[in-house]
């Protein structure tokens, strides 16, 4: 009886090892063909993987409730949006130097840089806000918006792009508010959205099936890159490194 105890143990032993070490990081992760950058809410965590999803780690740790999260590749920094403590901090590629930017939103959710702008999307006051690439001469894009999450701008085009979770729906408009229109016209939680502006892509989290979506900058030719991630939020691209960075709230962390 007591052998038959031992190897049961030593069975389920088997089983579990390899979880706990792909807990702690030491197992590999399943492998995508995409480097993503995400944040997970669960784990407090900004994570970084490889293009084909290997290598990951976290960045970032003892966040509170970090949402969504952009790159600026000339100046090797990440942004993100925290709903925790209501705030937006960036911090260098490596983790160091982490600051706040933006001491007070309501409820921040999605980010974006271009140049020598922040943009981001505020579901408490229902705005799209724009401030300077240090946080100061804030302003207003948009108001009366129904609960936006995520945002990206497309620097070529200078058009701005938007998900709203109250409408199901993802928009764009010119950088200054007008020509507002709607480009996907159902997704069931579309959240954190991301522009590849050398393959002229859009895309896009959807926390309600669980996965990630990439479509024509017009909405057309909708296609699954990512098929299942626990509760995806922020999304982000390395155009240069050709990586993805997305934000997950199941796992705090943040993963690429």
């Amino acid at each position: 009886m007591q052998a038959l105890s031992r190897k049961l143990m030593l069975v389920i032993a088997s089983l579990l090892i390899p979880v706990l070490l792909a807990e702690v990081g030491i197992a590999d992760p399943p492998v995508f063909k995409t480097h993503i950058f995400k944040t997970v809410a669960v784990t407090n965590l900004v994570q970084q993987t490889v293009t084909e999803g290997s290598q990951r780690r976290a960045q970032l740790n003892r966040l509170s409730e970090p949402q969504a999260i952009a790159i600026d590749n000339a100046a090797g920094r990440l942004y993100w949006t925290d709903t925790g403590v209501h705030k937006i901090y960036r911090a260098n590629f490596d983790g160091l130097g982490q600051q706040p930017l933006v001491e007070w939103a309501p409820n921040p959710r999605g980010i974006a840089v271009v140049h020598d702008k922040i943009y981001w999307s505020d579901s408490g006051t229902h705005q799209i806000n724009r401030a300077n690439i240090d946080g100061s001469s804030r302003e207003i894009l948009l108001t009366g918006l129904c609960d936006t999450k995520g945002i990206a701008v497309d620097r070529a085009a200078g058009k701005l792009y938007w998900t709203d979770t109250g409408t199901h729906q993802i928009y764009r408009a010119n950088l200054n508010g007008s020509g507002r229109q709607i480009l996907v016209k159902w997704s069931h939680n579309p959240l954190g959205i991301a522009i590849d502006n050398v393959c002229r892509k859009l895309y896009w989290i959807d926390s309600g099936n669980h996965r990630i979506f990439r479509s024509n900058l017009d909405g057309s030719g909708n296609q699954v890159v990512v098929k299942w991630v626990p509760n995806p939020q922020g999304i982000a691209l390395d155009e240069i490194g050709g990586k993805i960075y997305w934000t997950d709230s199941g796992t705090h962390q943040i993963h690429r």
